[in-house]
């Protein structure tokens, strides 16, 4: 082979290698809320949202997410701009990191009931 097909084929499967290392370096896992307060790094943690704990004062937001099966908590602090939606959330998905007493948000996802839905709606923790 000639050597610039060659480096042709080095050039292209050493940008492959770095996409692949990047895609694989910036996944953010669910976890459950033991497994964010030992983790490192970002993760994404979701939950039920308390609407009696929601607190805001100046740029933070605080908040407890309640586990599935309604045994744990989380208390959430969220620095950025309220989503427009998240007093009629029903569950949120914060995106970030446990700092030690707290889970530090740099991202929201919010679930709302859906307005084609039921009358029904999720209720955590409560059968």
């Amino acid at each position: 082979m000639k050597p610039a097909v060659l480096l042709g084929f080095a050039i292209i499967l050493g940008a492959l290698c770095f996409g692949a290392k990047s895609f694989v370096t910036n996944l953010t896992p669910y976890v459950t809320f033991n497994e964010a307060r030992s983790g490192k790094g970002t993760v994404q943690v979701m939950g039920g949202l308390d609407k009696t704990s929601i607190v805001q004062d100046g740029e933070s937001l605080r908040f407890t997410l309640v586990s599935k099966d309604g045994k744990e908590t989380m208390p959430v602090v969220f620095t950025s701009t309220k989503p427009a939606n998240f007093a009629e959330a029903i569950e949120v998905t914060a995106i970030g990191s446990y700092d030690g007493n707290k889970f530090q948000a740099d991202n929201l996802l919010v679930k709302c009931p859906s307005k084609y839905q039921g009358t029904e709606t999720k209720t955590y923790g409560k059968t």
